[in-house]
């Protein structure tokens, strides 16, 4: 080896040195907001896509604020269909976090097949921090 491939490799290795480390992944924290069952299953897609619904299927969660009958109403979906909204004595911290811009999520946390419609889809809604 001459004396220049030897300060090539001498700098190359010592400028790896000053390079920033890569920063770890953040842990990501869900923090629970509420755990209430679907309101109005009966009445949307539930019914016929009731089989397609399992335990952490993520869902969507969209604010209604036009809603004529609750003006804090959040509707819920899967894939684009509706399963009803989050029942209303849970919905009002939710909606306000929604409007200011947090990103809510919602998740199935129990399809129980053989209950009431009212009882069928029990979901926790959540936010992410890091």
């Amino acid at each position: 080896m001459n004396r220049i491939d030897f300060f090539k490799q001498f700098f190359a290795g010592t400028a790896l040195l000053f390079l920033p480390k890569p920063e770890a992944a953040k842990p990501v924290n869900e923090m629970r907001l509420c755990s209430p069952y679907v309101a109005g299953f009966q009445y949307y897609r539930g019914p016929e896509i009731e089989s397609q619904l399992h335990k952490n299927n993520l869902l969507t969660l969209k604010r209604e604020p036009t809603n004529p009958h609750d003006c804090y109403a959040i509707e819920v979906f899967r894939d684009g269909d509706k399963l009803g909204y989050l029942p209303r004595a849970e919905n009002k911290v939710i909606a306000r976090l929604m409007d200011q811009g947090v990103e809510v999520k919602a998740r199935i946390l129990e399809v129980d097949r053989e209950a009431y419609n009212y009882q069928k889809v029990k979901v926790k809604v959540f936010y992410e921090t890091t």
